[in-house]
Formats: C-alpha cells, structure tokens, sequence
C-alpha cells in the first residue's frame, strides 16, 4: 500500500507534486542547488532539499584590481 498523505493547506491528497529548481541561500550568498516540492493544487511548498544530483554552481570571481 501506498503512503498518501493530505496537503496542510487544502487538504487534498497528495499523489503528485511539482518539482521546481531553487538556489538556498545564507546569509545573502547562494550557497546551494535546491529543490522544491509543492502542493499541485495550491501551489503550498511541502518541502525543499539540497539537489544531490546537479553540478556545483560555478563561483564568481572577484574583480581584482591589477
């Protein structure tokens, strides 16, 4: 038997969910790629984690004055 759970918002059943790419972010700098799930009938998030299968995000040089 399949879990099924309910969302929190509407309370529909949730067998399905959209998966969008997001970057996490600390303290002002992206740290991370991220995924987030989220509710397909009202668009709640139910949970976001670190994408464990994209490449690292590449990082941006700083302009060194020479």
């Amino acid at each position: 038997m399949a879990i099924q759970g309910l969302c929190p918002k509407c309370g529909k059943r949730v067998l399905h969910v959209n998966v969008e790419n997001t970057v996490g972010v600390v303290e002002g700098n992206s740290k991370a790629r991220c995924l987030c799930f989220t509710c397909i009938h009202c668009n709640t998030v139910l949970g976001v984690q670190i994408d464990q299968r994209s490449k690292p995000r590449p990082r941006k040089k700083d302009d060194v004055p020479g």
